[in-house]
């Protein structure tokens, strides 16, 4: 694999450390698409938007998905929904486990063992980890995170998810099998652009610190789809409030996040190293004159604390 991920890194011109992650959540995607998994589940986040709706404006690092069956848990007491979803966590495992064995990665479905698996909310948020030795000699970390209860507000869609492989004869002639692989579109279930918006917006909000491509995501759906987050503001506050009865910890995320919410706070460049295309600074700046303002009335209004004379 080594000669065909630096192949293909050197063509594109791009860091071979990053191809070579990326291509491996390629053929991650793919075993998914070919299990029982892609009929239960929703790819979306970060790595959904360069895959499907905007393009490769930069790389991405894991790998998000839903479940989308929530009827599933009407009526059941948390200890029945606990129960249900340990039996489902041990059935994704053990398809972690034979995706990891195919390829070469590092990966046992161990409950107590934080580092492959990291639970949530009584099981209702689980982190997977795998592992894998990189091509600079360092073992590198996927996460693959599943959101098992979640209020879906808007229709899941069939789609293609496309990689950065170019087309090359040379690349299909010298590695015919991963030249295959990374260059097939994969068919999957994934979340409307809108409710990407809303649940990035989210993650901003809940999350300890700033994560600089999520403010990045978001500058990119506004400018190339051409959609306005203040007109998502409802549905974004029905998930916000929703995700903070789940978890008390990201309340106080929240309550922390609400003074730090400010330009001279963000950590412009730090994750410089993802991005593919440049980005329009002076514009980025614009948008975010707008956006953070926007932020911190959210975090009021939920909090309880909003003025409109002092936003």
């Amino acid at each position: 694999m080594r000669g065909f991920i630096e192949e293909v890194s050197s063509r594109l011109g791009l860091d071979k450390v990053l191809v070579e992650r990326d291509f491996l959540l390629h053929q991650i995607l793919l075993d998914l698409s070919d299990s029982h998994f892609a009929d239960d589940f929703a790819f979306k986040g970060g790595s959904c938007l360069i895959k499907h709706y905007i393009g490769y404006y930069r790389f991405s690092v894991d790998l998000d998905f839903t479940f989308l069956n929530q009827q599933i848990f009407e009526g059941l007491s948390q200890k029945k929904i606990r129960r249900l979803l340990s039996s489902q966590i041990d059935t994704i495992g053990e398809l972690f486990e034979e995706i990891s064995k195919k390829r070469n990665l590092n990966f046992k479905c161990e409950k107590g063992e934080r580092r492959y698996v990291e639970l949530g909310g009584g099981n209702k948020f689980t982190t997977f980890k795998l592992w894998f030795p990189s091509m600079i000699g360092v073992e590198s970390l996927i996460k693959i995170q599943i959101n098992f209860v979640e209020k879906i507000l808007f229709p899941i869609k069939d789609v293609k998810l496309r990689s950065i492989c170019p087309e090359s004869e040379e690349l299909k002639l010298l590695y015919p099998t991963y030249y295959r692989e990374y260059r097939r579109p994969i068919p999957f279930k994934v979340y409307d652009i809108r409710e990407i918006l809303c649940e990035k917006v989210r993650a901003i909000l809940t999350r300890r610190g700033f994560k600089e491509r999520d403010f990045i995501d978001i500058y990119l759906i506004s400018k190339r789809i051409g959609m306005d987050f203040e007109e998502l503001e409802r549905e974004t506050l029905e998930k916000l409030k929703f995700i903070l009865e789940l978890y008390q910890k990201y309340r106080r995320n929240l309550m922390e996040k609400a003074s730090i919410l400010t330009i001279e706070n963000f950590p412009f460049g730090s994750e410089r190293q993802l991005l593919i295309t440049d980005i329009n600074k002076a514009d980025f700046y614009s948008f975010l004159t707008q956006f953070m303002p926007w932020l911190r009335k959210l975090t009021r209004t939920v909090l309880g604390t909003y003025n409109p004379e002092n936003p």
